[in-house]
């Protein structure tokens, strides 16, 4: 008991120092405790917590905008998009508050569409639940995607582009509910958007 407390203090600690937040806000004090919390769940250390921030922190960058919800996730468009960082150790990402499926088998929530960073539905997985035009490089994600879940309401399609250079190429359409675990050499790392239904 004492060590977790002990812990929780620690990486409550860290959350401050790294947020370099002065005075804390009701806002930044919620997050710092939902992040303590989420990291004691999930077993992580002070250093584990402090990298998963650099990506979340460099990531927060490249698509401003943003809301950190957990210890591995931001937000965009109140929640409508978020992205998920595998945690340390495993190679697949999901909320700390999601179960851990078997390997290989997709985990998009229902009603979403998810690009999956490498093939297997490993690695950073972007997820959408509004219908929009979206242009991968927005997100730090263009020519990343390997593996995709469309697991939006039945029948509802997301397509997926390759920027030519001067016109947007359609590589594949996806009909809900449909997965890949691999889209295929000929298409690996070039997606640039998608058209979410």
């Amino acid at each position: 008991m004492r060590t977790r407390t002990k812990l929780g203090v620690t990486l409550a600690a860290c959350a401050v120092a790294t947020f370099g937040l002065a005075a804390p806000t009701s806002a930044s004090t919620e997050l710092q405790n939902t992040i303590a919390g989420q990291a004691r769940k999930a077993g992580l250390t002070e250093n584990e917590v402090t990298d998963l921030q650099r990506q979340i922190d460099k990531q927060m960058k490249i698509t401003p905008g943003g809301k950190q919800i957990g210890v591995n996730q931001i937000a965009w468009r109140g929640g409508k998009a978020v992205m998920t960082f595998p945690l340390p150790g495993e190679k697949r990402a999901r909320s700390v508050d999601e179960t851990f499926g078997a390997l290989g088998t997709p985990n998009c929530s229902y009603l979403w569409t998810c690009l999956y960073e490498h093939s297997n539905f490993d690695g950073r997985r972007l997820t959408w639940s509004d219908c929009n035009f979206e242009n991968l490089a927005n997100w730090g994600f263009n020519d990343q995607t390997t593996s995709w879940h469309n697991n939006q309401s039945r029948g509802t399609q997301t397509r997926v582009y390759n920027w030519t250079g001067s016109s947007w190429a359609l590589m594949w359409t996806s009909t809900a509910p449909s997965s890949s675990s691999n889209v295929g050499s000929a298409n690996n790392d070039k997606a640039d958007g998608l058209w979410v239904c």
